[in-house]
């Protein structure tokens, strides 16, 4: 890899919701920030004729995608890919809980064959990109250490460089994917003393990171942090990421960002649904009060794809309200 990428600050790869066009406002937001795609099956990212409506990368590099799958021919061409659509790095999904993904081998259930995993992650590896991995600290209810250390022993011997910890175990049945955001209880010391132990290796702390100030505060022991709801709710925080994070002075007016977003998404416009061409943006309404009004006229808007109104309700939906 010839150039030098921040993981300081991390955008969580999220399902239906970091598209292509999220990672276009996000980039807008924040020129520093990590980026993930959603995550894509390997066999749908080879085979798919809709693959671009996830994997399409519109140069809002650094930015990673993020692959689920075991099979090592399909990751190799997967990586393949990746470098096709000038992607930075391509990570391997052994976080997800979900039933659809466990049937389809991937995921947090690869955890139980750490050799598995350090296969697919060398299937990976290509010396135009960089191989990484997003993980969980183990299985099941019960937290355990030595699992952990097992675990990242295995995949250090493919010489990863980089690692993102969920830092919660991962339930595989008797609660949602939701619930695994939340129930099994965190362990950040986990993280700490496996990357102790592995000091070759970046470990990027996931998980419970709800503000900028707790992440600045982690970044005092962690190499990296990743959130994801945080930005989700309100993608706006990540105008102040450059300013908080990483010292650098950022200018950006409300304004100029949905001007900037709309410039963007309008020649889409006919090509792509315009619910998922603004759906990034809608995502600011998110527990503001009195938002209704404006949450109803812009459905309204959206009926009769009146573009020009919805960007100006929305310019002025943030000039009233200091969402950062």
């Amino acid at each position: 890899m010839e150039k030098e990428i921040s993981r300081k600050f991390c955008v969580a790869p999220m399902m239906g919701y970091t598209t292509p066009y999220a990672r276009k406002l996000y980039r807008i937001l924040s020129k520093n920030s990590f980026l993930f795609s959603e995550m894509i099956a390997t066999k749908s990212l080879i085979y798919s004729k809709s693959r671009e409506n996830i994997i399409d990368n519109d140069f809002n590099n650094p930015v990673a995608l993020q692959v689920g799958g075991s099979e090592i021919d399909e990751l190799t061409k997967a990586s393949k890919i990746a470098i096709d659509y000038n992607y930075d790095e391509i990570n391997l999904n052994v976080g997800c809980p979900s039933k659809a993904v466990q049937k389809g081998s991937f995921g947090a259930c690869l955890m139980r064959d750490k050799i598995l995993v350090r296969n697919c992650i060398e299937a990976l590896q290509n010396d135009k990109i960089e191989a990484t991995l997003k993980c969980r600290l183990g299985l099941g209810r019960e937290l355990n250490y030595e699992f952990f250390d097992e675990f990242i022993d295995e995949v250090s011997k493919s010489g990863i460089k980089f690692i993102y910890v969920h830092a919660r175990n991962a339930i595989l049945s008797g609660i949602s994917p939701q619930g695994n955001r939340t129930i099994p209880p965190l362990s950040y010391d986990f993280v700490k003393r496996i990357k102790n132990k592995y000091p070759n290796i970046t470990f990027i702390l996931n998980g419970g990171i709800n503000n900028l100030d707790k992440a600045e505060n982690l970044l005092k022991e962690f190499d990296g942090v990743m959130v994801g709801r945080l930005i989700k709710n309100n993608p706006f925080i990540l105008k102040e990421v450059d300013k908080q994070i990483f010292k650098e002075k950022n200018k950006l007016i409300d304004e100029s960002i949905i001007n900037n977003y709309f410039e963007y998404i309008k020649p889409k416009l006919g090509f792509e649904s315009i619910f998922r061409l603004l759906s990034p943006l809608l995502s600011i309404f998110f527990s503001v009060p009195h938002s209704k009004t404006y949450k109803s006229k812009i459905n309204d808007y959206m009926k009769d794809q009146k573009i020009h109104l919805i960007e100006d309700l929305l310019i002025k939906f943030v000039s009233e309200r200091n969402l950062s």
